[in-house]
């Protein structure tokens, strides 16, 4: 763990604050330069101490500085401490570790993400290798909350506007459901042809609708895409019906590893066994 220090805030975007960290421990950190690295954020201490998973957006080994992006929304220790950081003010970060690995023969990606993952898509981005071809369906509250980044690659993007004030008045219709679902915006897109390369990130049950999309359906093997969720809906609630059905789900994952199960073969037998419950 590193002891950081707040050393700069800033509103990105009306909906995304970032706190820049410094501080000597840093120069201890080890980044690994793949985009969607996460690390947890320790919040608190003792008994009530609260940990949560977070993206670098950018690491700059100088200062040594270490950026990370908050998602302001209603509730959430680590939003409220982001929102009221003052300078000097200090936090405990873990090292981090990333999932994004394209093949090497990619001719495209798909990058896919909600607001809680757009500081690895834009990192991404940022990184695509000059002339690279990238694609980017991304859902924020609404246009102020677009973020478009310096590339060498060439990208477009499709931005689904999420913020209910927007659609207020407007007749329910397939039309206006699919600017709030990641899933549908993503089997509407046409592939390019050719061996291509998606990441994924958002909720949970969003990302295993889009993962069993190209898995199932499409049979796509799992070194062709990332796809993760990063938070649940309704969480409390989910996690009420899921303690319905922990033992049997705990049994299937423990029998799955006793046959050598690990990676994704791991991850699809567990996404079956959410579905048939229901979660």
């Amino acid at each position: 763990m590193f002891d950081a220090v707040t050393v700069s805030k800033m509103f990105v975007t009306p909906s995304m604050i970032r706190v820049r960290f410094g501080g000597p421990e840093l120069e201890h950190f080890e980044t690994s330069g793949v985009p969607d690295e996460r690390l947890r954020l320790l919040f608190g201490e003792g008994e009530d101490q609260t940990v949560r998973s977070y993206t670098v957006r950018t690491f700059d080994p100088r200062g040594p500085f270490l950026d990370v992006d908050f998602v302001v929304h209603d509730g959430g220790v680590a939003v409220d401490w982001a929102v009221h950081a003052q300078l000097g003010d200090r936090l405990k970060i873990s090292e981090a570790r990333g999932w994004y690995r394209p093949p090497a023969d990619s001719g495209w990606q798909l990058l896919v993400a909600d607001m809680t993952a757009l500081p690895a898509l834009t990192r991404a981005v940022e990184q695509l290798p000059a002339g690279s071809q990238a694609f980017v369906i991304a859902s924020v509250p609404n246009q102020a909350d677009e973020q478009v980044v310096s590339t060498r690659g060439f990208v477009s993007y499709q931005w689904l506007h999420t913020d209910l004030r927007e659609l207020a008045g407007q007749e329910t219709t397939e039309k206006t459901a699919s600017k709030l679902s990641l899933p549908k915006a993503v089997r509407s897109f046409n592939l390019p042809d050719g061996p291509g390369y998606v990441w994924a990130a958002t909720e949970a049950t969003e990302a295993r609708e889009i993962r069993k999309y190209f898995h199932r359906e499409l049979s796509w093997t799992p070194d062709r895409f990332e796809i993760k969720g990063y938070w649940r809906r309704d969480n409390e609630r989910w996690q009420q019906r899921y303690a319905q059905v922990e033992k049997h789900i705990d049994a299937l994952r423990e029998q799955a590893v006793a046959d050598g199960k690990s990676g994704f073969e791991l991850t699809r037998i567990l996404d079956n066994a959410l579905e048939r419950a229901g979660l």
